[in-house]
């Protein structure tokens, strides 16, 4: 990035993982990034042709989708999000311009509830998901920052005697 920035007039405003945008499985989907880069002077022209920017890639075998892409571009104080989400060409760009792009996560693969309860902690602890997120996706209880095994195993069997 820092390249990219003494190259070019652009600053890179924010680059990271998009929280909770993998599918949930039992092997979760991989996460998407968000970018932000506002132009610094002169003028420019943007382009976004991606995919996904109404359904997410899609999960396998009782896996979730992934979330979608999304595109905004902040012109003069003003947020313009492209008409098909994530495709637009040739968009004038002023300095002083951003542009925050959200990436699509992964799908998922198996069921969400098989998925190791430490496994889904260490991504709490990281921040990639938040507990309420791994309630609710992956069915782990999490307690004073830690798995509560029983909770999980109980809400686990429950949700599994729902499905059939």
């Amino acid at each position: 990035i820092e390249i990219i920035e003494q190259r070019y007039p652009v600053m890179f405003e924010e680059y990271s993982l998009h929280q909770g945008s993998a599918g949930a499985g039992e092997s979760r989907g991989g996460f998407g990034i968000n970018y932000e880069v506002t132009l610094l002077r002169g003028e420019a022209r943007a382009s976004f042709v991606m995919d996904h920017g109404r359904t997410g890639p899609q999960g396998v075998l009782g896996g979730s989708d992934g979330k979608v892409n999304n595109v905004r571009i902040n012109k003069n104080g003003k947020n313009h999000i492209p008409p098909h989400l994530s495709k637009e060409q040739d968009i004038k760009i002023n300095a002083g311009d951003s542009i925050r792009v959200s990436t699509p996560g992964g799908g998922g693969y198996g069921d969400p509830f098989k998925r190791d309860p430490k496994l889904v902690m260490q991504d709490v602890a990281r921040n990639y998901i938040s507990a309420e997120e791994a309630l609710a996706n992956y069915g782990v209880v999490i307690t004073n920052n830690n798995v509560n095994c029983e909770k999980t195993k109980k809400l686990r069997i429950k949700n599994k005697k729902r499905k059939t």
